[in-house]
C-alpha cells in the first residue's frame, strides 16, 4: 500500500478555514486558545506522527535535541488528493515530543521537507499547486507565527534551519528566472535575507550553518565541508578543487580539472597534478562511458598543451574529435599541430 493510499484511507480531516493558494498559512497556536484544556496528544513511529483529534498523520523530522518534531502531510485526505495537484490544502503539526503534545498546527497548499531546531523554530517548503517552477520557503516560531516567507520562481531543492534558530537557508533547482540555481541565507534574528548567490560549490549532499560565524557550509559525504562567508562569497574554492581532483568519481575529477585549467597562470607543478588526476579519471571509468571519454580526452589535451607537450596534445585532441566532432577542440588542434610542425 502506498503512503498516499494509507493516508487517504484514514478518517477524513475537518475542513480548514485557512485560505491559501501559493502562500504559507500561519499556524494556529494551541497556547493561544484558552478554551482547550489540554493539547492534543501525539503518537509516532519511525516514519509517521499521528494526532487522532486533528485527523492528522504525516512524515516528521526531529530536532537534534529530540525535543521537537515537525510533521507534514502533502495531501488532502478529505478529497483523496496528494502530491502534485491543483487544490486541496496540506497540513503540518509542531509537536513537543517530551510531553507528547501538539504545540501548533496549520495548513498550506503543499507542505514538504520540514526541519525544526532545538528552540522550536521550524521551516517548511510549500511546493505550490500546479506545474509552474515555484515554491515558498517559510520559517515559523514555536507559536506558529511566521518569521519570514520567501516566494520563489524556482523549485526548492533543499532547505533547513540552524541548530538554535539564528539562521535558515534554502537552495533552488534550475529555472530560467533569477531565482534558478541559487542558495539563500536568512538572518532569523533580524528577519532579513542576507544573500542569494549561485552556489560555486555546486549541489552538496546537505548544508548547515555555523551560528558563531554565520558561515554557510556545503557538506559532501565523500569530500568534506566547504564554506561561504556572511556575504555569500565561496571561500574554500581551492580546497574544493583539490577534493574533487582526489575524488573517486571520474565526473567530479574531469569537471574540476577543466575548471582549474581554465583559470590560467598555473604553475607546471599544478598542471601536472591536474594531468595526473585526469588520467586517473579515465581509469576509474570515464573511458568506458561514451559521454565522458571525449571530455576526458579534451581536458587531458588542455593539460598537455599548457605544459608544452604538443605531440601528446595533438594525439588526445584527435582522439576526442573522432569520438565527438563537436567537442570543441578543432581550433586548438590546428594551433597545436602548427607548433609540432614548427619544432
Amino acid at each position: 500500500m502506498s503512503i498516499f493510499s494509507w493516508l487517504f484511507n484514514r478518517p477524513k480531516a475537518a475542513k480548514s478555514d485557512t485560505a491559501a493558494k501559493h502562500q504559507s498559512a500561519q499556524a494556529q497556536s494551541l497556547n493561544a486558545q484558552p478554551e482547550l484544556r489540554a493539547a492534543p496528544q501525539i503518537r509516532r513511529d519511525k516514519l509517521f506522527l499521528t494526532v487522532e483529534s486533528l485527523d492528522f498523520s504525516g512524515i516528521y523530522q526531529l530536532s537534534k535535541s529530540k525535543k521537537w518534531a515537525i510533521a507534514w502531510r502533502d495531501s488532502d485526505p478529505s478529497a483523496g488528493r496528494g502530491g502534485h495537484r491543483e487544490s486541496g490544502l496540506g497540513a503540518y503539526v509542531l509537536a513537543d515530543v517530551s510531553s507528547g503534545t501538539v504545540v501548533c498546527h496549520g495548513s498550506m497548499p503543499r507542505p514538504n521537507n520540514g526541519h525544526v531546531c532545538d528552540s522550536g523554530v521550524f521551516c517548511l517548503e510549500d511546493w505550490h499547486f500546479g506545474s509552474t517552477l515555484s515554491g515558498t520557503f517559510s520559517v515559523f516560531d514555536p507559536s506558529g507565527s511566521v518569521i519570514l516567507a520567501k516566494e520563489l520562481t524556482a523549485n526548492i531543492f533543499t532547505s533547513g534551519v540552524s541548530r538554535h534558530g539564528k539562521y535558515a537557508f534554502c537552495a533552488t533547482a534550475n529555472s530560467p528566472t533569477d531565482h534558478g540555481n541559487k542558495v539563500f541565507l536568512f538572518d532569523l534574528v533580524n528577519r532579513v535575507e542576507m544573500y542569494s548567490v549561485t552556489p560555486k560549490a555546486g549541489w552538496p549532499d546537505s548544508y548547515e550553518v555555523d551560528e558563531s560565524t554565520g558561515e554557510l557550509i556545503a557538506l559532501f559525504k565523500d569530500m568534506g565541508s566547504f564554506r561561504y562567508n556572511v556575504h555569500g562569497q565561496f571561500i574554500d574554492a581551492d580546497q574544493l578543487g583539490d577534493a574533487n581532483l582526489n575524488s573517486s568519481r571520474y565526473d567530479r575529477i574531469i569537471l574540476a580539472a577543466e575548471k582549474i585549467l581554465g583559470q590560467g597562470d598555473l604553475t607546471d607543478e599544478r598542471t601536472l597534478e591536474v594531468l595526473t588526476a585526469v588520467k586517473r579519471a579515465r581509469t576509474l571509468g570515464a573511458d568506458e562511458n561514451p559521454a565522458w571519454r571525449p571530455t576526458a580526452l579534451k581536458v587531458q589535451g588542455l593539460a598537455h598543451e599548457q605544459l608544452g607537450q604538443y605531440p601528446e596534445a595533438v594525439q588526445v585532441y584527435e582522439e576526442a574529435l573522432a569520438l565527438n566532432p563537436k567537442i570543441g577542440v578543432k581550433r586548438r588542434l590546428a594551433s597545436v599541430g602548427k607548433r609540432v610542425k614548427a619544432e
